[in-house]
């Protein structure tokens, strides 16, 4: 039976007491948080509060915090999806219903909404929480998302500002201001922070990241030392702390067997723990912490994959695709990198082929064929009915010269004129709106930019760094696109002066290197040109079609030579624009330096 009374603490009359201080009064479950004390978790090897306790009345074999417990719940039948999930406890039984959360959702009374009219449970009323004024489903409604008056990050609201203070989002809502117990500082943190007392966010960083990393022997591994600085170092706490624990748990133990020593610090070591997201960014913080050595990355998913491609692939065909693979399409890649490291979309297309290759092996075998004994029809056959049957080109041109297929007439490649356009008009309007919008961020504005005004590639604009900008004496701006730097006007100018933007302060935040004009989310690395295409996706910008009509409009104004020194373009490419716009350059002939004297 439950004891209720008097608690200690909170004064308060009438309330279940929970437990006891050390000085044996009771006190309400609010309170005893306080004095409540953690232990090690024995599946995440944590320390956190206990949900059950080994040998418990929960009958469990182990001590698991709340987290590591729900995850082993055992799963029921839906009576609704007909899945096993897990069951809502606030349906089942009140109508005889054993329904998961997204079922009990659904066998809501529905009504209609005012925003699609489709009739659906309401996920807001007039007259609740939401200042809102209509009936909204759940894919209507949106929740608000403004700029956190704490850690800056837009996110959404969960406390609405006031006198007393800003828009807080969900995390910074739940931190108060308590008297941090270690440094002695009074600031946000909370108030069960450290040994059940309150602790600062730093301070509770610190713990936490320090019983993470420390091995069996009581000491943190020399290889995992600065980890732990960068970590450490970052300028909101808070958010790194959220970080930390809104990470997987596959990632989570990975670093634990690394400082338990289960595991060695090396690429191999993480790759034996297979791929996922958090293990790539604990695989980049590792790296621009000085713990592991750099790798390209593109390029050993690329072997990866080219080795999983040829295990699966006929027995009789391995061995043929194994040699395409290492001595062309490896080798014709490494030699054109010369050190650097593979851009995503050559990887992207050198998978293509692989692929293609491996189909069209397939395609001989269930014609009745090998590549010794392929025919023309083989290859006509195979470009007809094949979508993207052009990616199988670089191997049809390899294996004729090995003499593994026969000397057959292979059809070159005919490239299609560009016919995808934006009108003038609709152009310039959106980069009179990337200049002058101040609400758009300006990594994007200055991106879009780029595309409307200077036709580049996305996957060049990635790579920009602040070295490819150049400041005269004069006060102009210059950006090396290509040999001839590209004096930029003056508003571009003053917008791209600002990058790159400062991030939000995260986990590990100084391990980013400020020399991209764009960064990625992963430390040292630029932003992927398909995240780019996203975002510039979303304000309205078409990469292909705008980079085309600038392209035209050059090419209809300027001789070949002049754009390919000013954007960074191949000869061929501003040769082919050349000849879609009629223009006749083949007499033009360069300045000559003393011209210019």
């Amino acid at each position: 039976m439950t004891r209720r009374g008097r608690c200690a603490d909170c004064a308060r009359d009438g309330l279940a007491i929970s437990g006891s201080r050390p000085d044996g009064a009771g006190v309400c479950g609010a309170c005893y948080r306080a004095y409540r004390p953690k232990t090690r978790c024995q599946e995440c090897g944590e320390l956190r509060f206990p949900a059950v306790r080994a040998g418990g009345r929960s009958g469990s074999a182990r001590t698991l915090c709340s987290r590591c417990y729900r995850a082993e719940q055992p799963k029921r039948r839906c009576d609704g999806c007909r899945r096993l999930r897990k069951i809502n406890s606030g349906r089942a039984g009140r109508e005889g219903l054993s329904l998961c959360s997204t079922c009990y959702v659904r066998h809501q009374t529905p009504v209609s909404c005012d925003g699609c009219g489709r009739p659906a449970p309401p996920a807001v009323v007039p007259g609740g929480r939401t200042a809102t004024t209509q009936v909204l489903c759940a894919r209507c409604y949106e929740h608000p998302k403004r700029p956190c008056g704490v850690c800056g990050r837009t996110r959404r609201v969960s406390a609405k500002a006031t006198t007393d203070h800003p828009d807080l989002c969900l995390t910074c809502n739940q931190a108060a201001t308590v008297t941090c117990r270690v440094c002695g500082h009074l600031t946000r943190g909370r108030r069960t922070g450290i040994g059940g007392g309150p602790a600062c966010f730093a301070c509770i960083l610190a713990d936490h990241v320090t019983v993470m990393l420390t091995g069996p022997d009581g000491r943190i591994p020399p290889a995992l030392l600065p980890l732990r600085e960068a970590i450490l170092a970052t300028g909101n706490p808070q958010a790194a702390l959220s970080n930390l624990h809104r990470s997987s748990r596959r990632a989570r133990h990975v670093l634990a067997d690394l400082a338990a020593g289960r595991l060695p610090v090396t690429h191999d070591a993480l790759d034996s723990r297979g791929t996922s997201r958090s293990i790539d960014y604990l695989r980049a913080l590792l790296v621009a912490s000085g713990a592991l050595p750099a790798r390209d990355e593109h390029l050993f998913r690329l072997e990866t994959f080219a080795r999983t491609l040829t295990a699966a692939a006929h027995p009789g065909d391995q061995t043929l695709i194994a040699l395409f693979t290492r001595t062309h399409l490896l080798r014709r890649l490494r030699r054109r990198l010369d050190g650097a490291s593979l851009q995503p979309g050559a990887a992207y297309r050198a998978r293509a082929e692989l692929a293609a290759t491996s189909r069209f092996l397939t395609h001989l075998r269930d014609r009745g064929r090998t590549p010794a004994t392929c025919r023309q029809m083989d290859i006509d056959a195979w470009l007809v009915d094949v979508r993207r049957a052009d990616n199988t080109r670089a191997f049809w041109s390899w294996a004729t010269r090995t003499r593994h297929l026969p000397p057959l007439d292979i059809p070159t490649k005919t490239s299609s004129e560009p016919s995808q356009f934006t009108p003038d008009d609709d152009r310039w309007a959106l980069a009179r709106r990337m200049l002058h919008n101040a609400a758009i961020p300006t990594a994007d504005r200055v991106a879009a930019l780029l595309v409307l005004l200077f036709a580049q590639h996305l996957s060049r604009i990635t790579r920009l760094t602040t070295s490819d900008l150049h400041h005269t004496p004069a006060g102009t701006t210059e950006l090396a696109l290509g040999p001839t730097n590209l004096v930029l006007p003056e508003p571009l100018a003053d917008l791209i002066n600002q990058l790159p933007t400062p991030r939000a302060d995260g986990t590990a935040h100084h391990l980013h290197d400020d020399a991209w004009l764009f960064p990625g989310r992963h430390p040292g690395k630029p932003l992927h040109p398909t995240s780019l295409a996203r975002r510039l996706t979303a304000l309205g910008i078409n990469a292909r079609p705008d980079r085309n009509t600038a392209l035209l409009d050059y090419a209809r104004q300027l001789p070949p030579p002049v754009i390919g020194r000013l954007l960074g373009l191949a000869p061929g490419t501003v040769d082919r624009w050349a000849t879609i716009t009629g223009g006749k350059w083949a007499r033009y002939t360069p300045p000559s330096p003393t011209r210019n004297r």
